[in-house]
């Protein structure tokens, strides 16, 4: 072979030069959102995005294009891959993004008219019906590689086996000529009736297979288990929180039981613009795009009025109004970008509707989030945008608040000691019952689910029970 292949053009030599990491991550972020919502009118798909080397080399050759029309040559490729990926037409050199996208959707739609054409010239009277005509494998010269499939992992993995169906193109065609399968065998390996059985017997999808959340806060107990929740039901999510250490932790936590390719950390203060913008777009890349906001991140204090600062007044205004307005923004442009829907759930406070001792600033910026949510229920219903409030009170176990000052400051608030705190929340609900953070992932896997697809602009209450939180 190397022999054969000294002084041999790999793919017939380079025809583009790559563009910078940071500069293909970038329209990675842009693209992938847009593609997504093209292909996912059946079910939501996830999204992977590869510029290794090798999948460059490839991109950016002169050959990139007959030979992505030849299609794969090996069959457990083409099972994965598809016969043949669509190939974006793009020049870095003079890298128009815009035009990329005014044009997506009729390159996506001639893509499923020939792959519906490859169908109907191949098939048999006892073939099974036609799958998914959306390509899985996207190239785009300068940028790298993305594919879509019905879960990361098997994304992921479309993608691997792409790059071994570029390793055998670069052999062949280095030493000789790449030859790809006849449509017919192809066609008859793709729809085999014992693949389609296997397929058809396969566990149903859950209930938010290939959606992508992401939950702020997502390193405290409401935010672990709200992502513990929707990861069982099939989500990929993204942890966002500011603490790196816990959100590490809980990445590492949530990755052992439902592996790597489903949870991201991605560090964030949801006071920063920057960081919010770049978390976001970081979430694109990663899986694709969003289905589901959980806006959780938060702060508690106490001071009466008269002792409490400005900072203190701002701070809690920065984290629980801004920082909810930040977040919900960035997930509504990815939502219309993608243009199938979305839901944002935002975890609020039984004290946004009752007022508190001691609490005023804390108090306040929770009635500022349950009412930017309903203006955002009421700007996101045209676009198919739920946005909804869950209310919790007093969840003291598994949180980062109650661990500070802020047990120490409720309790002197109700003059008694911290060891009697959990009882006194625990009494004077209604139910005489306790909230844990599994509550609250209930009532928002519910929220974020088609369980409520038909709610939105709505509240639900997570306390055991308080009058004074009753909506009017």
């Amino acid at each position: 072979f190397e022999r054969r292949s000294e002084g041999v053009a790999i793919f017939g030599g380079e025809a583009v030069k790559s563009l910078d990491a940071t500069e293909r991550r970038a329209i990675a972020a842009k693209l992938m959102p847009r593609i997504r919502g093209l292909i996912s009118e059946r079910s939501h798909k996830a999204g992977h995005f590869d510029d290794s080397t090798a999948v460059l080399e490839f991109v950016n050759s002169r050959d990139l294009r007959p030979l992505a029309a030849l299609g794969t040559s090996c069959p457990d490729h083409f099972l994965r891959t598809k016969i043949r990926p669509l190939v974006i037409e793009f020049d870095p050199a003079k890298p128009d993004v815009d035009a990329v996208i005014a044009r997506l959707a009729d390159d996506i739609a001639e893509y499923r008219v020939g792959y519906q054409a490859y169908y109907d010239s191949c098939k048999h009277p006892d073939s099974p019906a036609i799958r998914d005509p959306n390509a899985v494998v996207y190239l785009m010269p300068g940028v790298g590689m993305f594919t879509f499939a019905g879960d990361k992992a098997t994304a992921r993995i479309s993608g691997e086996f792409y790059v071994n169906a570029i390793n055998v193109m670069r052999g062949a065609s280095t030493v000789s000529s790449y030859v790809g399968l006849p449509a017919q065998e192809a066609f008859d390996i793709e729809y085999w009736l014992l693949e389609d059985l296997k397929l058809q017997r396969m566990p149903k999808p859950k209930s938010l297979a290939g959606q992508i959340a992401l939950v702020t806060g997502g390193a405290g107990g409401i935010g672990r288990a709200t992502a513990n929740r929707l990861l069982r039901e099939g989500a990929c999510v993204v942890l966002a929180d500011i603490d790196e250490t816990a959100l590490a932790s809980a990445n590492d936590e949530l990755a052992k039981v439902y592996g790597r390719d489903f949870v991201r950390p991605v560090l964030i203060n949801v006071t920063s613009e920057e960081q919010v913008i770049s978390g976001f777009a970081e979430t694109a890349v990663e899986f694709g795009g969003i289905d589901i906001l959980v806006s959780n991140a938060g702060l508690a204090s106490s001071a009466p009025i008269e002792e409490t600062t400005l900072a203190l007044w701002n701070k809690n205004m920065d984290i629980l109004s801004t920082g909810y307005f930040l977040v919900s923004r960035e997930a509504f442009r990815l939502f219309r970008a993608q243009k199938i829907g979305g839901n944002v759930v935002f975890v609020a406070s039984k004290n946004g509707l009752a007022a508190s001792p001691n609490a005023a600033a804390y108090c306040t910026a929770k009635a500022a989030e349950i009412h930017l949510a309903r203006c955002l229920a009421l700007e996101g219903a045209e676009a198919q945008i739920r946005v909804n409030v869950v209310n919790p009170d007093a969840v003291l176990r598994g949180s980062k608040i109650w661990t500070g000052e802020w047990k120490e400051q409720r309790a002197a608030a109700y003059k008694m000691s911290t060891d009697d705190l959990e009882e006194h929340y625990r009494s004077r609900s209604m139910l005489k019952r306790s909230v844990f953070p599994e509550d609250i992932a209930e009532a928002i896997y519910f929220l974020a689910s088609d369980m409520s697809a038909k709610s939105t602009g709505n509240i639900i209450n997570v306390d055991a029970g308080n009058a004074q939180s009753f909506t009017r």
